[in-house]
């Protein structure tokens, strides 16, 4: 064939989301990807040549905020191979002396392990429970909602349930008029609590922008229903039961091919030619699963979006505080650990187990500070995940992966030369090796700057989110003022990535929703 119903650019879990809904309901569709694989930066992939049975993912590692929602219910997933995990600790803190702070599953176990450091603490975070309760209730039913559908009276509904009491609605005004850092130093007193969330935070968005102090509610669904799960396999065994799901229903899927242009005809997307001048048809739209910034900026020839359009576009902010993801993924012959830590536990938890951030709040100020100047501090907090220690099928026997991730700046002094790739890397290695034992069986890794994100994933400025998460960057609002319903200037050309809402996250409401959106739009 070469047209389709439909034609979904980009193969990442929110463009499978996408073409799945659309297939679902009888559409021909194809997904292209210039990618060799599907899932994009929420793949899990043999990274390192000497290493085939480790499987790395060098971006996304679980799907907190999917495990929320219905989405993987009504695809019925788990039929076409899905198999979650569920976590018992998924997110804790490590302390320089080994000192560790778990989040568990449990809300009380929780409330125990906070309590060993701060009785204060403890009863801060069970006070403010539910609060955050009513606010998640709130957002899952927002994620799943197109934001056009969102009545103001539906909100005022809402925000009735989010205020019944004076200690709630105080929490609230401090919620929505602080930044997140600020919120935190209000809320905890120990280090454990507020450099957990200060660096969770830091990760989702601009945390010194005011109004960011929702980012509170990151970590809550760890205590919430199914809590957080990782696909069995690595987040590949998520994503290969999107595509079996899609094929199952006469989807194509298009791998390795790069496209040039959406093509457009009398104001309407007709859709795509490739790098080597193949064209593609689409009769009923096209849907793209990159960021807005690409789909509306180089994919389009120049004149097919006005003036105002164009500017508009070119001010989308990704990263615009400088601060951005540096990755570097480890496949490992031996054990990794944490030798410390895993000393210090009185009750026998496998730490491995738990994704463990590093760093007070003070330190993470400082560093968001330094990379505003293209600069880090050393040494950095990190972000470790020993990922084989939850699923053993990502390893071979004996052997294990490393996560690791540390923030620098999107734009550092000097630029991203090798000899500045190479400097970070050692950086952040000896940061982390400062909790992690294991290091010296390293068979090999592969490193991630915010340039490789950009160049490789197409993610401007190496942004994950593609549009920062910021209060005026949602809803209707995301990714700009005009462009926030999925539908664009250009008719039957949809915006299905994380640059839409409900934003970043491994979500897949974003596609599922641009996908509705576009069938309502075919009368």
């Amino acid at each position: 064939m070469d047209r389709w119903d439909y034609i979904v650019v980009g193969a990442g879990h929110n463009g499978l989301s996408a073409g799945c809904t659309l297939a679902i309901e009888g559409r021909s569709v194809l997904i292209i990807d210039q990618l060799d694989w599907v899932g994009g930066l929420s793949a899990s992939l043999p990274w390192v040549d000497e290493a085939p049975r480790h499987l790395l993912s060098v971006g996304a590692m679980d799907d907190m905020l999917m495990a929320q929602t219905s989405l993987t219910d009504d695809f019925g997933l788990e039929r076409y191979g899905y198999q979650p995990v569920p976590l018992e600790a998924p997110y804790g803190w490590l302390g320089e002396n080994g000192e560790s702070l778990l989040l568990f599953h449990d809300f009380d176990r929780t409330l125990r392990e906070i309590r060993r450091f701060s009785p204060k603490d403890a009863a801060t975070y069970a006070e403010i429970r539910p609060t955050l309760d009513l606010v998640m209730d709130m957002v899952e039913r927002l994620v799943s909602t197109r934001p056009s559908e969102i009545s103001r009276a539906r909100l005022l509904r809402s925000a009735l349930k989010l205020a019944p009491n004076r200690s709630a609605r105080r929490l609230l005004s401090r919620i929505a008029s602080l930044n997140v850092f600020e919120v935190i130093n209000e809320t905890f007193e120990s280090d454990p609590m507020r450099g957990l969330w200060g660096y969770w935070t830091s990760m989702v968005g601009p945390a010194d922008l005011d109004g960011t102090g929702p980012y509170l509610m990151a970590f809550h669904a760890t205590h919430r229903k199914n809590g957080v799960l990782r696909p069995r396999g690595g987040m590949s065994g998520l994503m290969e039961a999107f595509r079996s799901l899609f094929e199952s229903h006469g989807g194509e899927v298009l791998l390795g091919a790069e496209v040039e242009r959406i093509t457009v005809e009398s104001g309407r997307a007709t859709g795509v030619r490739l790098t080597d001048k193949t064209e593609l048809a689409a009769g009923r739209g096209v849907l793209t699963n990159c960021a807005p910034q690409v789909a509306l900026g180089q994919l389009l020839e120049d004149g097919v979006l006005d003036h105002e359009t164009r500017t508009k576009v070119s001010m989308i902010p990704a990263n615009a505080v400088n601060s951005a993801a540096f990755k570097i993924d480890l496949a490992a012959s031996g054990r990794i650990g944490y030798p410390a830590g895993e000393a210090r536990r009185s009750d026998g938890f496998d730490i491995r187990k738990t994704t463990l951030m590093t760093g007070t709040l003070e330190d993470q100020i400082r560093h968001l500070k330094a990379l505003k100047l293209g600069q880090t501090i050393n040494p950095p907090p990190v972000y470790m995940a020993v990922l084989s220690a939850a699923d053993r099928t990502i390893a071979p026997d004996g052997g294990d992966v490393l996560y690791l991730h540390s923030n620098v700046p999107a734009d550092p002094v000097g630029s991203w030369s090798d000899e500045a790739k190479d400097r970070y890397t050692r950086q952040i290695l000896a940061s982390a090796d400062r909790f992690l034992g294991g290091l010296e069986t390293e068979i090999g890794r592969v490193v991630h700057t915010p340039l490789d994100f950009e160049r490789r994933f197409s993610t401007p400025k190496g942004a994950y989110f593609h549009v920062d998460m910021g209060p005026l960057r949602l809803g209707v609002n995301r990714p700009a003022k005009g462009l926030g319903d999925y539908q664009t200037p250009v008719k039957r050309l949809y915006l299905a990535g994380a640059g839409s809402h409900p934003g970043g996250t491994v979500n897949g409401w974003c596609g599922r929703l641009a996908a509705q959106t576009a069938l309502s739009c075919e009368s």
